[in-house]
């Protein structure tokens, strides 16, 4: 938790100047979402190298206890796996929109002296419209993922639920629902 405040506090602390940078006049509007593109480009790079490294961790201590328990973790594993490349193919896709955006601004500047006409120009439309759709594409898939059932293939229970077909297994036993009150015999 604290690296996360850490890492929060120092975009805040980013935006923070930026917008004093905007406030003070040493840029215009255009300005402001050319240091955003650049940190957006940043952080989707840095999203996607954690992703990865979480979802590794994640996957190795999930099989650590599944073999610790005997218990299959292969439908946890996938699911782990369609996630975190649904994430990693969207920061990636967000990073190179938000590179190829702060490119074509530096482009413009350096041609133009302003970044007005991006704003006019079609590559702007294409820009908006690319990023809502990798957002709305994102959500889909995984909502998908996470409502969908990965089954083992050795059993046609799915394991994804916890214990749910742990009674078809061999060598386990269903445990019973009852009460320990319920299960102690009674004096008449």
């Amino acid at each position: 938790m604290h690296t996360f405040v850490a890492i929060v506090s120092i975009l805040v602390g980013i935006e923070i100047i930026n917008a004093l940078f905007f406030l003070m006049g040493k840029y215009s509007t255009e300005g402001m979402i050319l240091v955003n593109a650049i940190l957006l480009a940043i952080v989707s790079v840095v999203c996607v190298y954690e992703i990865s490294t979480f979802s590794h961790r994640f996957r190795t201590v999930l099989k650590t206890l599944g073999a610790i328990n005997q218990v299959s973790t292969e439908s946890q594993v996938k699911r782990i796996v369609w996630i975190t490349v649904t994430g990693n193919a969207f920061f990636a896709t967000r990073a190179l929109l938000e590179i190829i955006f702060a490119v074509t601004l530096l482009f413009y500047w350096s041609k133009h002296g302003n970044v007005d006409k991006v704003f006019t120009h079609a590559y702007w439309d294409a820009f908006v419209l690319l990023t809502y759709v990798s957002e709305f594409a994102i959500l889909c898939l995984m909502l998908y993922i996470l409502k969908s059932r990965f089954q083992n293939k050795d059993t046609n229970a799915a394991t994804d639920v916890g214990t749910e077909g742990a009674s078809n297994r061999e060598g386990y036993e269903a445990i019973s629902t009852q009460d320990e009150e319920s299960r102690v015999p009674t004096m008449v």
